[in-house]
């Protein structure tokens, strides 16, 4: 029984409201018999309740899972889609896999297409997903050949698969709430495009939702798996939520002007991608000349920044950690303000990550991440604004 619902996860709710009449006309004709004959429905019902609940509620516009793209029904050749009359959210949704299709393969219709699914996925949510006694939704996780698929093609810089692979995805299950998806759909756009425009949009989209739903990047699925992993969560608080901004720029300044050390960024970004970050920051590190106090902690925050791009978050705590102790001793304040305050303001930022993890972990970290504060406002209190809850 839950093998056949599993293939048609979308509720319609007029369907639905028979089956529970005729769940009632059954539990009252059963009513009548011995207690040890009657018919023990409730596995049955607890199918149809989670079912409701992954599908968005009783109240839900649109269904909140959806069907694989094999699973519908054959789509015509034409090359217009055929509309039907929408009687249902799970008609709304097929009709809207149909438009989105079409408009991806029309000459500069993927922008159109993309914002089609995603607003009736994504507009359509009007609240959080309810959670379980353990703190999670009910919703089931990412397939794991999905996950492996996106990181091949991540690895095989095919950027183009890449972002139609994401298309499909956003389309299926609950994938509109796995929020790595749309990570890598950004990077792909940043990959494939001379400018920023589309991935830019891309940023905006996901701002408005988180905005809509605050709190959503934090839940996890019914196994456990976050909507949005450590890579996912920086790139959220760094580029959607623009946490940092008004201090962001400040290190690329400071680099093209003065140390450089720094401007060997770009070097090492092209490393990482080429061959790792591990080989990245070897090469850095076996650059010569290099061998002043000042060099050497210079060289450290360039690693920080690019293990902090890489995902590599607690690699790059440690460093920061060891560069803000050591700044004082170098009085690197009265000749890199600017500087001290990107380690101080990464710090934070990457601790109020961890932090979201739990309300433990939350209060073990709130003194170190005070301090930390603090010294933003001391070093530059128009900067630090930003930073203040």
């Amino acid at each position: 029984m839950s093998d056949s619902l599993s293939l048609y996860p979308e509720v319609d709710m007029t369907t639905m409201q028979v089956i529970i009449g005729a769940l009632l006309l059954a539990e009252a004709t059963f009513s009548g018999l011995a207690e040890a004959s009657r018919p023990d429905l409730s596995g049955l019902y607890q199918i149809l309740e989670n079912r409701l609940v992954q599908s968005g509620g009783a109240h839900s516009l649109v269904p909140q899972t959806s069907r694989e793209e094999h699973d519908l029904l054959p789509q015509h050749t034409d090359t217009a889609p055929v509309m039907h009359t929408v009687t249902s959210g799970r008609d709304l949704l097929d009709q809207a896999k149909v438009l989105a299709k079409y408009l991806r393969e029309c000459p500069g219709g993927w922008l159109a297409g993309h914002h089609l699914m995603k607003s009736v996925r994504w507009d359509t949510l009007t609240e959080l997903p309810p959670l379980d006694a353990s703190g999670r939704t009910r919703l089931l996780p990412p397939k794991p050949e999905s996950k492996a698929h996106l990181k091949r093609l991540y690895l095989q810089k095919s950027w183009s698969e890449l972002l139609e692979h994401t298309d499909t995805l956003l389309a299926q299950g609950v994938n509109h709430l796995w929020l790595d998806v749309q990570w890598y759909a950004w990077q792909a756009l940043l990959k494939l495009d001379a400018d920023s425009v589309r991935a830019d949009i891309l940023c905006r989209d996901m701002k408005g939702l988180l905005a809509r739903l605050p709190g959503l990047e934090t839940l996890a699925f019914n196994d456990g798996t976050p909507f949005a992993d450590e890579v996912t969560l920086n790139w959220l608080n760094e580029r959607v939520l623009d946490e940092m901004a008004g201090w962001q720029d400040e290190p690329v300044m400071a680099a093209t002007t003065a140390d450089e050390v720094l401007s060997l960024e770009p070097e090492v970004l092209t490393r990482a991608d080429d061959e790792g970050i591990e080989s990245a920051l070897n090469w850095l590190q076996a650059q010569p000349g290099y061998t002043t106090s000042r060099n050497r902690w210079l060289m450290r925050l360039l690693m920080a920044r690019v293990s902090e791009q890489y995902g590599k978050n607690e690699m790059a705590l440690h460093l920061l950690a060891e560069l803000d102790s050591r700044a004082r001793e170098m009085t690197l304040e009265q000749w890199k303000p600017e500087l001290i305050f990107e380690v101080k303001a990464r710090r934070l930022r990457l601790l109020r990550g961890k932090a979201g993890r739990s309300e433990a972990e939350k209060n073990r970290l709130l003194p170190e991440m005070e301090s930390l504060l603090a010294g933003l406002i001391a070093l530059d209190p128009a900067r630090a604004a930003v930073l203040c809850a």
